[in-house]
């Protein structure tokens, strides 16, 4: 989890490295193509916010994405493109103005939502007003119509690997590594062990301990909706084709 990819194609952040992937389904977010620019955790109020099952079981975990800016040791690695492209988000990207804690355009400090589910300008405009309906509105279509509210979640730029990107496998791999030999492996943590005393693989047995999906009123509706109808907004990752740890 503390690794940096070293091949070039992955020259830019996970935030980017992750966006960039659904540039197949219409999306981009490479200089001018990029739609919506990166806010920050402080608009994930949703899944951060005290009571919420997502963020706090988050929380709970130890040397997680929310501080891998800090655990870049010198000044050099946290300048460092190699080093930030997985220890920060949306490196060289579209950035609101005040959010990236360098007080520049470069970069927002650790792995955030973001770098994971895309950013999150569009997301938030939607969850505020959705369809200049006030503040109310998509709460009532996440109630009313479940699906059509996951429809204007993805259409606004939401990234969830395995509906509109590669699968979880595929995107994690682009950070971590699941071999002790892999080609991307960090050669600052050679040797090094997590913090329960293992070797710093990515492995299967990792997601499902870092599974912060909360259950909704999708995961009651998605199973049974037309799967023609809603293509390419349901779940079809193998490795969370389960329900959520919080399910009943």
């Amino acid at each position: 989890m503390f690794g940096r990819n070293l091949s070039r194609f992955f020259l830019m952040s996970a935030a980017i490295t992750l966006s960039l992937v659904i540039v197949c389904s219409g999306q981009g977010f490479a200089g001018k193509k990029q739609k919506w620019k990166f806010m920050s955790n402080s608009g994930c109020k949703c899944h951060m916010s005290k009571g919420c099952f997502e963020g706090e079981e988050y929380k709970k975990m130890k040397n997680q994405h929310y501080n891998t800016f800090q655990r870049l040791e010198t000044d050099e690695d946290k300048s460092n493109p190699e080093c930030l492209k997985c220890h920060a988000t949306g490196l060289g990207m579209k950035i609101k103005k005040g959010k990236s804690k360098q007080g520049s355009k470069d970069f927002i400090e650790n792995v955030g939502c973001e770098a994971c589910h895309g950013p999150g300008e569009g997301y938030i405009k939607v969850k505020k007003n959705y369809m200049n309906k006030g503040k109310d509105a998509f709460k009532d279509l996440l109630k009313n119509d479940p699906m059509a509210a996951r429809k204007a979640q993805y259409d606004a730029g939401m990234i969830v690997a395995g509906i509109n990107t590669k699968t979880i496998q595929e995107q994690c791999l682009q950070c971590h590594w699941d071999t002790p030999d892999a080609k991307n492996k960090c050669p600052k943590c050679e040797g090094k062990k997590n913090s329960e005393g293992q070797d710093r693989l990515f492995t299967k047995n990792y997601i499902k301990r870092d599974d912060h999906r909360d259950h909704d009123a999708i995961d009651d509706v998605a199973p049974k909706a037309d799967k023609k109808k809603w293509k390419g907004y349901l779940e079809q990752d193998p490795w969370f084709k389960t329900k959520p740890p919080n399910a009943k």
